[in-house]
């Protein structure tokens, strides 16, 4: 126990809080979709830098709407750049995994948001399905099912951490699988909180209907050091919704609720660590 101390200690993670897996009870969530149970989760103090990726881009168009041909590409694009003003005007600092219809493999857009040292991840899409009377607005965090145990260890196989000597001697891949198991919960945990936040703005501030907040094993949540979110903004095979996000009014609508969700889920972060440090 005094080594994960030490280690809880110099990442700054409340750890015993916390445990290596999350419950696997659901309690509700403010639309009446069930969710998990969360352990105690450690905040950041301010949230500084966030990599906004918009889905898809250049051979890759994504959905393609059947109403009026609306190419996710576009869509995301669009609404990953407004979002990325507000942001800015915020005094965050912002890194796109794109900002051109380009294509750039998943992997990529792994490596540049875990490079950027970001505090969190917003992947911007929009949904598709068979059923096209479907609509509605959903977030999606990294899955308790998603095999933890596998992660952490990949990570210590191949990601740096920067843990002082003067608490460890011993800097083993077993260590830092401990130390990436711990982050893994962490993250998910302020994904989740960041999902709700999310959601009750857009139901704050547009009329669409909240889907609620999702695990998924996405390749991008699943790869992300930080805390991950994928939205997935409307229905592209719905034909109302494609016609509402071609409007370009519409997806600044989207893009400042996604920015209100993201400054009120940073300043209830602020708080929480404040009255954690008392």
């Amino acid at each position: 126990m005094p080594v994960l101390a030490g280690l809880a200690f110099i990442l700054g993670l409340n750890f015993f809080g916390c445990a290596s897996t999350p419950p696997r009870e659901q309690v509700p969530t403010p639309y009446g979709r069930a969710g998990p149970a969360q352990a105690k989760t450690f905040f950041p103090a301010k949230i500084k830098k966030v990599v906004v990726d918009a889905g898809h881009g250049g051979k890759d168009p994504g959905a393609i709407g059947k109403t009026i041909g609306a190419r996710e590409k576009d869509i995301n694009l669009d609404i990953a750049r407004r979002l990325s003003k507000l942001l800015k005007d915020d005094g965050i600092e912002v890194v796109m995994t794109r900002s051109s219809d380009r294509f750039v493999s998943l992997s990529r857009r792994v490596d540049i948001a875990n490079a950027s040292g970001a505090d969190l991840f917003i992947s911007v899409h929009s949904n598709a399905n068979r059923a096209r009377s479907l609509n509605g607005f959903e977030v999606y965090y990294v899955s308790e099912k998603a095999n933890d145990a596998k992660r952490a260890l990949a990570a210590a196989r191949s990601r740096p951490l920067r843990l002082k000597d003067a608490f460890f001697a011993d800097n083993s891949l077993n260590l830092r699988a401990i130390v990436w198991d711990m982050i893994y919960t962490q993250n998910r945990g302020q994904a989740i909180e960041l999902s709700r936040a999310l959601c009750r703005a857009m139901a704050d501030n547009l009329e669409v209907k909240i889907l609620g907040v999702k695990g998924a094993r996405f390749q991008v949540l699943w790869g992300a050091n930080m805390p991950a979110v994928l939205i997935e903004t409307g229905f592209l095979s719905n034909s109302s919704e494609e016609r509402k996000l071609k409007n370009s009014f519409y997806r600044q609508k989207i893009a400042e609720a996604i920015e209100e969700g993201v400054r009120k889920y940073s300043w209830e972060a602020q708080l929480i660590a404040e009255a954690g440090r008392r």
